[in-house]
This record gives structure tokens, C-alpha cells and sequence, in this order.
């Protein structure tokens, strides 16, 4: 009885902990369709779309953690695929730069590549800042 305990607890064990990355990668997915081509705002609470990609490639990639643990949360980001290459740039309005970022969707594993700061234009700051600044004053009604 012992020995068929063991097998069966190693096996239901192992089934629950593989249950983990089929969620997470499920939940990339449909995040990825909704974030393609897409201008995010990033909000930590309640979080937004732009706060769970910023969490998703964080997760994925190494140097991406670094970069936003250095200069902190981006105010909104964009993202976009284009054939075998996904592109993302991070919006830093007080500071008015951007960043960005692109990595090969064939080799997760290769290093995420960065670019900039590039300074943001008026009219992209206005855009982004009323967007913002929108998205604040609808939270504060709730």
C-alpha cells in the first residue's frame, strides 16, 4: 500500500504544478491579441492591460526586469508584432522619453534589445496625458 502511495502522490503532485504554466501561458495569449497594436496605460491597481504585459515580459525577460526596476514603471506602453519581431515602447511622460524594446517571437530565450531614450513629441505627450489623465478621473469616480 506505502509503495503505491508514493507514485500516486508524485504523479497528482507533478499534474497540479504543470496546471501553472498552461494558465499563464493562456492568459499571454489572450493579453497578446488584446495588446497588439494597442497604446496601454499602465496601473498597478486595479490592473490594467498595459500592467499585466509589463508583467509578462518581465517575467520572460531577464533584462527587461532590470531595465524597469532601474527606471521604474512606464506611464503606458505600445506594442505590435510585425512578422517574426514584437515591439514595445515604454512611455516615461515626466521625464517626456520613450523607450524601445524589441525581441525575435522565435527565440524567447535571445535578449530582449533596447533602444533610447527617445524624446517624446508634444503632441504624443498631450495624447498620452489626456489618456491618463482620463483614465485617473474615471477611477476616482468608483
Amino acid at each position: 500500500m506505502r509503495l503505491l502511495l508514493l507514485p500516486t502522490l508524485l504523479i497528482l503532485s507533478s499534474t497540479l504544478m504543470s496546471c501553472a504554466p498552461y494558465r499563464a501561458a493562456w492568459s499571454s495569449g489572450w493579453t497578446e491579441k488584446e495588446a497588439n497594436d494597442s497604446i496601454m496605460l499602465v496601473i498597478e491597481n486595479p490592473a490594467t492591460l498595459g500592467w499585466k504585459r509589463l508583467q509578462y515580459h518581465s517575467a520572460l525577460h531577464p533584462e527587461f526586469r532590470d531595465f524597469i526596476a532601474k527606471l521604474g514603471t512606464p506611464d503606458c506602453i505600445a506594442e505590435t508584432t510585425q512578422g517574426q519581431r514584437h515591439y514595445m515602447i515604454l512611455y516615461y511622460l515626466k521625464e517626456r522619453k520613450a523607450y524601445s524594446f524589441r525581441n525575435d517571437t522565435r527565440r524567447v530565450s535571445k535578449p530582449i534589445e533596447v533602444a533610447g531614450p527617445y524624446p517624446i513629441s508634444d503632441k504624443e505627450y498631450s495624447l498620452l496625458s489626456d489618456f491618463q489623465n482620463k483614465a485617473y478621473q474615471s477611477l476616482e469616480k468608483r
